[in-house]
């Protein structure tokens, strides 16, 4: 059912005019009584006596949600707009605003298209009437059936539309405009022009909005800080949400800061606080009758990131994971927790733990019926799975020979191989599949293979760029402050505590990797000057894989 909240106040019968200068004025229309309601089998004796009938009954029915009635009306009401649109644009805009509305709450296929029709009508009439308030409503909602119908682009460039027409100094004082299209930049990964469009308006976000609208705002800049991997100026706009959540009783936005904020401190290695934040956020979980499950699962990473913490770690995925199967309705968040699971459980070495539970997140992941939030979590799981089964093979370095657990490897083969092809198929790439892929070539005796993936590695930790983290994996902005390693002058990091988490965490960990990176940046820079030759690079690659992954029996 739709929301009454969401319509203004526009259904209230109005007199209407001439239909055209030269034609004399039609007596005012009648009023229905509250019983009163136009008869379906009278559409095709109504002339312009019965308008205001018309009208009076369309609003009625819209005011009630009766959408199938509205509809029953559409093709009088759609005669009687092209009528007077012209000349009365103000009611023919309220016309088509309830048959958009109708269309889009009935939810029919083919419901969506139409809406947008009719709401892209009502934008035409309503610049007629000169009713800019009503021309920003039904913008709104008109971008809000072009994102369901898949055509973000559309709605993004209404944004840019409406600022022209009807200026930004008028946009500035609307945060539903605002926020409206910020959230559908957000969600469409156009995060630098959501941002760029609330920081141009952050004056008046800060002096002449509403603490509501304040405080939804700076979640958004929040969450847009995070996802450039810039924690602390997501920090910075949590902090100044949380107290204006906390003064408005706004208890989800309150507890949404909490949360995020214990998160964005673990990044950047402020564990104390992190955790801090994360219990106020559980006690404000079991306050307001909720099960604490996003809580556990943020608090079982910051865990997850402390050496020697990892047991506490999983204790907390644990109950998040109880949480979840109580609902016996497998979601891609319970297999992202199972993922969690499996690289706490091969941290500690718990080999059998970490395979069951990656492949319990593998089998939710196959089920899940959005093939692109399916395919996402499946690549992530079989990204750990692929790590763990190397591990568990390198942990058995002193079988040596036929004694190998061959097996072990294919299997990481494998779930790398189906990773590297999700990547391509999505035009990106995980540097890092590269590196899992060489060393399992070189395990199984493929030297040659293992030497040109190695060498692909090399060349795509270049081509990622200066603000690619070799922690997290991510490109962050352009602008990011990143940290560089000193020694190999390869490596970067997005904060502190990637640095340090990179330093040793995994077998390949950068403080096994950074003399081999240091090396062969120097190489390269001396095959450049002709001061050595490829042989020189062949020679350090096959350096690399005697020394750092040969196997020597303990």
């Amino acid at each position: 059912m739709g929301k009454k909240s969401r319509r203004p106040n526009r259904n209230k019968p109005k007199e209407i005019p001439a239909v055209a200068s030269h034609s004399p004025p039609p007596p005012p229309p009648p009023v229905a009584s509250p019983q009163e309601e136009i008869a379906t089998d009278d559409f095709d004796a109504l002339d312009s006596n019965q308008w205001g009938l018309l009208i009076d009954t369309l609003a009625r029915r819209s005011f009630s949600e009766d959408w199938a009635g509205v509809l029953e009306l559409e093709s009088k009401a759609i005669a009687m707009a092209t009528i007077i649109g012209h000349a009365v644009p103000e009611v023919a805009g309220m016309i088509y605003y309830n048959l958009a509305t109708a269309h889009e709450e009935m939810g029919r296929e083919g419901d969506i298209e139409k809406a947008s029709v009719y709401y892209k009508k009502t934008v035409e009439m309503a610049k007629k009437a000169g009713d800019n308030d009503m021309v920003t409503e039904s913008v709104l909602r008109l971008s809000e059936c072009y994102v369901k119908l898949g055509r973000a682009q559309e709605a993004m460039d209404l944004h840019k539309s409406l600022c022209e027409e009807l200026g930004t100094d008028r946009i500035r004082k609307d945060p539903k405009a605002i926020l409206m299209f910020a959230k559908i930049l957000k969600d469409n990964d156009e995060c630098p022009r959501a941002l760029e469009i609330l920081e141009e308006y952050l004056e008046a976000i800060e002096s002449s909005w509403g603490k509501r609208e304040q405080c939804r705002a700076y979640g958004i800049i929040s969450i847009l800080y995070t996802r450039k991997n810039d924690y602390a100026k997501s920090i910075v706009y949590l902090e100044r949400q949380l107290p204006i959540a906390k003064e408005t009783k706004d208890v989800e936005s309150e507890g949404d800061a909490l949360i995020e904020l214990g998160r964005n401190y673990g990044c950047i290695g402020d564990y104390g606080n992190a955790m801090e934040y994360l219990e106020q956020s559980l006690a404000l979980d079991f306050e307001r009758g909720a099960d604490g499950r996003g809580t556990y699962c943020a608090m079982g990473d910051v865990l997850v990131a402390q050496e020697g913490r990892e047991k506490e770690a999983i204790l907390m995925f644990l109950k998040c994971v109880g949480l979840l199967e109580d609902n016996n309705t497998p979601s891609d968040f319970l297999g992202r927790v199972f993922e969690k699971l499996g690289n706490a459980c091969t941290k500690i070495k718990a080999w059998d733990d970490a395979i069951a539970y990656l492949e319990k997140g593998l089998s939710i992941a196959e089920s899940i019926e959005d093939e692109g939030l399916g395919f996402e979590l499946k690549a992530a799981v079989q990204k750990q799975l692929g790590n763990t089964y190397i591990e568990k093979f390198d942990a058995e370095e002193s079988l040596v020979g036929p004694e190998r657990n061959v097996e072990l490897i294919r299997k990481a083969v494998f779930c790398s191989q189906e990773v590297y092809t999700y990547y391509k198929s999505k035009g990106k790439l995980n540097v890092d599949i590269l590196l899992d892929l060489a060393q399992e070539y070189y395990f199984l005796g493929y030297s040659e293979k293992a030497h040109t993936v190695l060498k692909g590695y090399l060349d795509a930790t270049v081509k990622m760029g200066p603000s690619y983290c070799q922690a997290c994996h991510q490109t962050c902005a352009k602008d990011a402050i990143m940290k560089k390693c000193s020694v190999c002058k390869v490596a970067r990091y997005c904060s502190e505590a990637h640095n340090l988490q990179a330093w040793k965490e995994g077998r390949l960990c950068h403080k096994v990797m950074c003399p081999f990176l240091k090396r062969w940046r120097r190489t390269t820079e001396a095959i450049k000057q002709g001061k050595e030759t490829a042989y020189s690079l062949d020679e350090l690659l096959n350096d690399f894989f005697e020394r750092v992954l040969a196997f020597k029996p303990k």
